[in-house]
């Protein structure tokens, strides 16, 4: 049996005010699998993230990266594992979008010609190349997004997360950033993506987590577990609906 990459064991994390937090979560990820966390607000889905790659600390239990414990070595810890933030603009501080994909392996002291040869590699990846220049201001939803997901696998992480990927983003950009989620997954980075559009990412994910309460509630595949969405407060994809009136028989 393969080993885990990263798992966590009993994580638990209260807030000080004793409203919500994560409680006894227990769950691994293998190498390229594509998994949904779903939840409905307030259940723990991103207070989970927030640990995997150690930006939050957990006061009980603990998190193994290749069988070893993250809080041992964080930079490693942030280099393998990536996250993409709901607002790309909270993470992204480059004032170009060269700069800004530059900015991790810099901080890895990398020597420049290899930083130089991979920002290009990166940014001809995301279709990003010809805005190398610009600002990152300027640049639209859609745009940001990949530029902080380029940011990440400048890094060559193992796993990307993603909290809420689609919001703000229109139907096209939307499809545009699955697309690109997609194919990093095909080409081997293990996807955890926190998302209320649980139905556009079905036919890509093969694995779905369900909290609630702060508890992982359901753990299991995505076919086993979508009728179970409307139990905890998130929405069924209307597909499943529409596939399942016409299963009835009279």
């Amino acid at each position: 049996m393969t080993s885990p990459l990263l798992e966590t064991q009993h994580l638990t994390h209260r807030y000080p005010d004793g409203d919500g937090g994560i409680f006894d979560i227990n769950f691994s990820i293998s190498k390229g699998e594509f998994i949904i966390l779903a939840g409905k607000n307030g259940s723990g889905k991103t207070t989970l993230i927030r640990h995997l790659n150690g930006l939050l600390l957990p006061q009980k239990g603990e998190i193994r990266l290749y069988g070893k414990n993250i809080l041992k070595d964080l930079t490693l810890t942030r280099k393998t594992v990536g996250m993409v933030f709901q607002d790309a603009d909270t993470q992204i501080v480059g004032d170009t979008v060269f700069d800004e994909v530059a900015f991790g392996p810099e901080n890895l002291n990398q020597p420049r010609n290899q930083i130089n040869t991979k920002v290009i590699a990166v940014l001809e990846q995301l279709d990003l190349i010809g805005l190398k220049d610009r600002n990152p201001a300027t640049l639209s939803g859609g745009e940001k997004r990949r530029l902080a997901i380029a940011g990440i696998l400048a890094m060559d992480p193992e796993i990307i997360i993603f909290d809420e990927p689609f919001a703000n983003l229109d139907h096209p950009g939307s499809q545009s950033l699955l697309a690109t989620i997609s194919d990093l997954n095909q080409k081997g980075q293990a996807i955890i993506m926190a998302t209320h559009d649980v139905e556009s990412v079905l036919k890509y994910a093969s694995r779905m987590l369900i909290m609630a309460d702060g508890r992982l509630a359901e753990d299991g595949s995505v076919t086993d577990l979508v009728k179970k969405l409307e139990f905890y407060g998130v929405k069924e994809p209307c597909a499943c609906k529409i596939a399942a009136s016409f299963s009835w028989q009279p």
